[in-house]
């Protein structure tokens, strides 16, 4: 490859070379000249001042014409900034030029902006192979995390673990390969692999917070429950941010009916917090493991260390909503004044408990008061769910859909809403769409969704699993949530969604292992285990069907999954005195 560029220019730099896992590799250096402005454009590109840093790579150009990698990085740069013909200009020039990593790198990330010709695929398997070839450790793990992670959006899991697998075996002390290969094994049923790998991992680099969460989940998955409180614990006694962590491992310990472990928790965590913000994360966690008081008593730390009010009430009235105080709760949101920065969250907040207690109109008029404050995207979203919320409450559910076409519509700041945001919008419609029987449109509006963000795992559940529910299309049902397991392992919701699937697909050795994982991650879900009582239901286990809906019965479930429930603690009770 060097020397081929060197022909290109009497002036052209010197091949130069360096030793990359003992071998000796030529690469081409860019030229003096270049140099600098390629340089300001790296530091450019640091701050994401993007069209600065196209700038100082088209000045540096025509010093060095032939550097291919150079001209990769500017298509990286024109794809950002929405200028794709530019983009697709420089791919060709440098892909001409010389067949480099980076080249097809930004070959794939155009195909997939464009959502065009073949997808990223192909030009990211070209780019896995060439890092192969030249032994680049970073390149290689790279570009077959890309493919992967590529695979996975198309649905085709046993090719993404294969291209994991490949990165493993060439470059074995790759951190985030042996990651996304547990990540990847877990939905296709290989455990061992799963845990092997990422046990490699948290071996290797003891630090790495991931990769102990994930041993933990997997550990709570396959009922190792004392090895996974060591992982928990290990992660939050190293983590940046062990409050975040701490709070959903103590959650899970309450749900298993854990308590006073969760507590202990909690102790070694809340005693010395340097800021407000610090505090409220507190607060939050000892919300979880149900001490409300202790909470409030932070409220007033917060407080004193400088925190705004309308914080304060937000932290106060999330304390008494705790404790089931809702009059407290409301008249805490309600306290924060209408100049203050917080009063869009806490009328949200407090119309959310008069929604669930049945005061519809106070709740209008609080979302009112939470529609007269200053707008972004994220509050109209916000917003337009919460009115959603209502409207599907008062039993209007097009008015419900209405709301959240409209802010579809809408575009603050006379720019069209983000797609992040556009796809929350979209889900809640899919989602009140399919309470109201409107299934197959529901799905529709997600599959067109996925067709943009093809990795969005809520979409990918949403999708697979009212697809599985109903009985429709279930291979790509199981893929689309393997899919999604995959990008989001531990989530127990999704996890029960594949083994729902695989249920309605009659496969109940694989509906067993994924829905006994789903009720060990979240023990206490109630439609979790309604799944588990129609599983063993199945398998004529009756009175342990019945145990498990009456104790998914006293969960507070929804009232469609309390519905079924009784449906089917009736049947199961009917049959037996008729001694079937």
């Amino acid at each position: 490859m060097a020397s081929s560029l060197a022909l290109g220019c009497a002036t052209a730099p010197q091949p130069i070379t360096k030793i990359v896992n003992g071998r000796v590799v030529e690469t081409r250096a860019v030229s003096p000249e270049a140099y600098e402005h390629v340089t300001r454009a790296h530091l450019y590109e640091e701050e994401e001042r993007w069209q600065e840093a196209a700038d100082e790579l088209q000045r540096a150009l025509p010093f060095d014409p032939d550097a291919a990698e150079v001209r990769a990085e500017l298509a990286e740069l024109f794809i950002r900034l929405g200028r794709t013909d530019d983009a697709a200009d420089q791919i060709t020039r440098s892909l001409a030029t010389a067949p480099t990593v980076p080249g097809y790198l930004a070959q794939a990330h155009f195909a997939e902006a464009r959502r065009s010709g073949g997808g990223p695929i192909p030009s990211l398997e070209q780019a896995a192979r060439l890092a192969l070839t030249d032994e680049d450790a970073e390149a290689i793990e790279t570009t077959h995390l890309e493919l992967a992670e590529a695979q996975v959006g198309a649905l085709d899991l046993s090719a993404a673990i294969e291209t994991v697998r490949r990165l493993v075996h060439a470059e074995p002390d790759t951190q985030r390969g042996r990651v996304q290969l547990a990540a990847l094994s877990w939905p296709l049923g290989g455990l061992d692999e799963a845990i092997a790998a990422v046990t490699s991992a948290v071996d290797d680099e003891p630090a790495d917070v991931e990769a102990r969460i994930l041993l933990g989940e997997l550990q709570i998955a396959t009922n190792q429950p004392a090895a996974a409180k060591v992982s928990f614990k290990a992660a939050i006694e190293r983590a940046d941010a062990p409050l975040e962590i701490a709070d959903a491992f103590a959650g899970w310990l309450v749900l298993r009916g854990e308590l006073a472990a969760a507590q202990d928790l909690a102790d070694g965590l809340t005693a010395d917090l340097p800021d407000a913000e610090s505090l409220e994360l507190a607060a939050a966690l000892e919300r979880t493991v149900k001490r409300p008081a202790r909470a409030l008593a932070l409220a007033e730390r917060a407080r004193k260390t400088g925190a705004s009010a309308g914080r304060v009430s937000l932290m106060t009235g999330a304390a008494l909503a705790a404790k089931e105080d809702w009059s407290g709760a409301t008249k805490a949101y309600l306290g924060v004044a209408k100049t203050d920065p917080e009063l869009f969250e806490s009328r949200l907040r407090a119309a959310e408990i008069e929604r669930e207690h049945g005061k519809l109109d106070q709740a209008t008029a609080r979302l009112a008061e939470a529609a007269a404050t200053q707008m972004d995207g994220t509050r109209l979203v916000d917003l337009a769910i919460a009115r959603s919320q209502l409207d599907e409450k008062r039993g209007d559910a097009a008015l419900a859909v209405r709301y959240l076409d409209e802010a579809l519509a809408t575009k603050p700041d006379d720019k069209p809403l983000d797609d992040r945001l556009a796809d929350r919008l979209i889900l809640a419609r899919a989602a009140v769409n399919e309470r109201r029987g409107d299934w197959q449109p529901a799905i529709a509006e997600v599959d067109a969704l996925l067709a943009r963000e093809p990795r969005n795992v809520e979409a990918l559940n949403f999708a697979g699993f009212i697809a599985a529910d109903r009985g429709q299309d279930l291979p790509r049902a199981i893929k689309r949530l393997q899919a999604a397991v995959a990008l989001s392992p531990g989530a127990g919701g999704v996890v029960d969604s594949l083994g729902w699937a695989y249920f309605r697909a009659g496969d109940l050795t694989r509906a067993d292992t994924f829905l006994e994982q789903a009720g060990r991650l979240e023990p206490a879900d109630p439609e979790i285990l309604s799944h588990l009582g129609d599983l063993y239901a199945k398998r004529q286990e009756r009175d342990r069907a019945l145990a498990t809906y009456r104790l998914a019965l006293t969960l507070s479930p929804s009232d469609r999954v309390a519905r079924e429930l009784g449906d089917r603690i009736h049947t199961l009770d009917a049959k037996s005195a008729a001694g079937r």
